[in-house]
């Protein structure tokens, strides 16, 4: 089995090593051994549950969640898996929030929250990110791990995969009609709506149905997006209390706009035509405008002084 040639896999997704490390986790009694060693905790722990993706509260999302125990009660292992993803705001101060949670709602007596990623991914990070993180397990010690078990030879390739990929970095290949029709969208938008700063767009990939204007406050928190496949103009923002803002939005909100959250993001969204970007633009530039002023009535509407104080009360 160790002589298997496997075929290059060009670009991982973190939902592959996730879905590996669960694997290893439960099947490999070693594996998880290894991690609670890495976590600082005693071999003697036996494994409770495991969950993916896991948002049970407004304070962000897990990617993997383990509960152990032992005699000296339960430990929850929060862990966040990178393979090349940005992180968002406050990313690893929320897994200590959510661990604090654990512990209050009984789920655990202590908890830890672990990196998983390429090496210099976590050598790069900032001391604001990495000051939250009790400990780091790399790609390479899993990839080293795995190098002692012939059986776990295809798992082994796909972490060694990862970290190439890390390490070559992503790169989108440009899609020409795509590319054409956001040449002649940025031209539309920063000859009639300069107010919202769209920037002149590079390179664009076949996926770019989502056009992302910069910030109008709070960092990257609070920005305009532009998914022209049907969803229409969103006013997205990244809060903590998602949930909350929706509600504090909804009493204020504009005729025709409409409000929503996820577990990290709050949205308000005017619904305008879907766009078909390989036909003629001068077929579509009607509902070009009327998107462009979509948004910027979504502009005005985080810029007023109560919807804003209520969005920066709620971030």
């Amino acid at each position: 089995m160790t002589n298997v040639t496997f075929d290059t896999i060009a670009r991982v997704e973190e939902i592959v090593t996730d879905v590996l490390a669960m694997d290893l986790l439960h099947s490999s009694p070693d594996f998880f051994r290894k991690v609670l060693e890495v976590a600082g905790e005693s071999r003697d722990l036996h494994l409770v549950a495991i969950r993916r993706s896991v948002a049970d509260t407004s304070l962000g999302e897990t990617d993997i969640e383990i509960v152990a125990e032992s005699s000296d009660g339960r430990c929850g292992i929060l862990i966040e898996n990178k393979v090349r993803a940005p992180l968002m705001d406050r990313q690893f101060a929320r897994y200590r929030m959510r661990g604090e949670a654990g512990v209050q709602r009984g789920q655990w007596t202590r908890f830890k929250v672990i990196l998983m990623s390429p090496r210099h991914y976590f050598e790069t990070l900032g001391s604001e990110h990495s000051a939250h993180i009790d400990v780091h397990l790399s790609y390479e010690e899993v990839v080293e791990f795995l190098g002692g078990y012939p059986e776990f030879a295809f798992k082994r390739h796909v972490f060694e995969s990862a970290i190439a990929d890390f390490r070559k970095g992503y790169v989108k290949s440009p899609d020409l009609a795509m590319m054409e029709f956001y040449q002649k969208y940025w031209l539309v938008a920063s000859t009639e709506f300069p107010q919202l700063r769209m920037l002149k767009p590079d390179t664009v990939g076949k996926d770019g149905s989502w056009i992302y204007f910069p910030g109008l406050y709070a960092g990257n928190s609070v920005r305009l997006i532009h998914k022209f496949k049907g969803i229409g103009c969103e006013l997205a923002i990244v809060s903590r209390n998602a949930e909350s803002l929706a509600a504090a939005l909804a009493p204020i909100l504009e005729p025709e706009m409409l409000v929503r959250s996820t577990k990290s993001m709050a949205f308000v969204n005017l619904k305008t035509p879907a766009l078909n970007h390989i036909v003629d633009f001068e077929t579509i530039r009607p509902d070009v405008v009327s998107s462009l002023q979509s948004l910027d009535r979504l502009r005005k509407f985080a810029m007023n002084e109560e919807v804003r104080q209520r969005i920066t009360n709620l971030l």
